[in-house]
């Protein structure tokens, strides 16, 4: 069979379609799927970001992944290709959770992980007798996953050359607005180091690139496990970006193996800094009073870091956006990025606003964290929304980013002063930056 796997763009408020001649990253799961299909099959990967759907090509099976917030043009796509007569069969967080919505638009939906039913849909697919719903039993214990075939992938249609790698999957903490722990079912299970470490080597020699990133939701939630990862990383020679929580830096040895295994960048969730407001979304991981400390003990060692916001919640006032900015003139954070917070259906923070009868907009969690679906505690949704714009504006303006990198000049500068560029030309242009990843 010839199978066409999907990534969908995502869409604006007004239903444009989002295109870029480039997109940042490159997401793993198509790559990932296209190594978990079973020999004998031919397999392209599409980008719906950065190029037209080949709708007029002969494909035997297409699969489409789905978030919340892609969820709306992969219908779109798996409509046009069913019109065609092309079976669609599709998967992805936005279809575990509301599977028989997806299959209201799709021939079959794969629910929770694909490793051991994906080989049985290609199967069926092939004698023609697609069942309506895939799902496993039970979660796999990661051992001997496939190799991601990133050969299949154009690296020059992405801006950051670097290679997407899983060590882990799930989070050992359940924040009420997170959809990792429900999708996952609260499970945090870890890879054998050996087999992360084969699969780096293959695929950078494949690529000719030495930069990775672990998609992890959490790569350091178990510690002892991330020091022993960061050991076999030493020799390779390679440099990592990755996700992990800011409490990973009470744990000094763990940085300076970091450090020493190529740490270049680390994306945190820091979400708020109003104490009342982390404690509303249970994200117990996050010691306020302790920020500013932890965020110091990277920039000693120089690792790069950008900060995650969400805006809107239980404790936050009108004052927060402006007790954020200070906060991050204090530290000279170098890179951030500003949200409104968008619980999505069937998580613990939208089934309590549902109930309090608080959600005026449930398409809006089909977006990326501009527009407020709810009605937040002591401001109106656009309030919450426009203190977000406010945020970016104020953040990336010329004089602010002298401030971080120039005054006076630190080791940054080379790392972020392009992204922190960017930024400033989407946020006055009231784009979100993160749309381009």
């Amino acid at each position: 069979m010839h199978i066409l796997l999907v990534q969908p763009t995502t869409k604006y408020p007004d239903r444009r379609p989002l295109r870029s001649r480039t997109r940042w990253l490159l997401g793993m799961t198509l790559p990932y799927l296209a190594g978990l299909t079973p020999k004998g099959h031919r397999v392209t990967i599409v980008d719906d970001r950065l190029g037209p759907i080949p709708y007029h090509r002969p494909y035997d099976l297409v699969g489409i992944t789905a978030t919340c917030a892609t969820s709306e043009r992969a219908y779109e796509i798996a409509g046009e290709f069913r019109r065609r007569g092309v079976p669609v069969v599709m998967g992805g967080f936005h279809v575990s959770l509301h599977p028989e919505e997806a299959l209201e638009h799709a021939d079959a939906v794969v629910v929770g992980e694909a490793e051991k039913v994906w080989s049985q849909v290609v199967e069926d697919a092939a004698a023609r007798r697609l069942k309506r719903r895939y799902q496993a039993e039970g979660f796999h214990d990661l051992a001997g996953l496939p190799r991601p075939r990133v050969e299949l992938i154009d690296f020059r249609r992405y801006r950051v050359k670097i290679v997407p790698t899983q060590t882990s999957r799930g989070c050992p903490y359940h924040c009420a607005f997170c959809e990792v722990p429900i999708v996952y079912g609260h499970t945090y299970r870890r890879r054998p180091i050996g087999e992360v470490i084969e699969e780096i080597k293959t695929n950078t020699r494949i690529t000719g690139l030495k930069k990775v990133y672990f998609i992890d939701d959490n790569l350091t939630g178990h510690r002892d496990y991330a020091k022993e990862l960061f050991k076999a990383l030493m020799p390779l020679g390679i440099r990592w970006s990755c996700l992990w929580t800011i409490n990973t830096s009470r744990d000094e040895e763990l940085l300076d193996l970091a450090k020493a295994s190529g740490c270049f960048h680390v994306n945190i969730g820091i979400e708020n800094v109003c104490e009342e407001s982390i404690s509303s979304i249970e994200k117990v991981q996050n010691p306020v009073k302790e920020y500013e400390t932890l965020l110091e003990r990277l920039r000693r060692r120089g690792i790069f870091y950008s900060l995650n916001f969400m805006f809107g919640l239980d404790g936050d006032y009108q004052e927060l956006f402006d007790e954020t900015l200070a906060f991050l003139k204090r530290v000279k954070a170098p890179l951030a990025f500003f949200n409104v917070a968008t619980p999505r259906r069937g998580t613990p923070m939208w089934e309590q606003l549902a109930q309090e009868g608080r959600v005026h907009n449930p398409e809006a969690e089909r977006y990326l964290g501009m527009v407020c679906n709810f009605v937040p505690r002591h401001m109106t949704p656009e309030e919450c929304e426009e203190g977000v714009w406010r945020c970016f504006r104020k953040f990336y303006s010329f004089p602010a980013i002298f401030r971080r990198f120039f005054w006076p000049p630190n080791s940054y500068i080379f790392q972020g002063l392009p992204s922190n560029l960017f930024f400033h030309w989407a946020a006055s242009r009231r784009i979100d930056p993160v749309d381009f990843y």
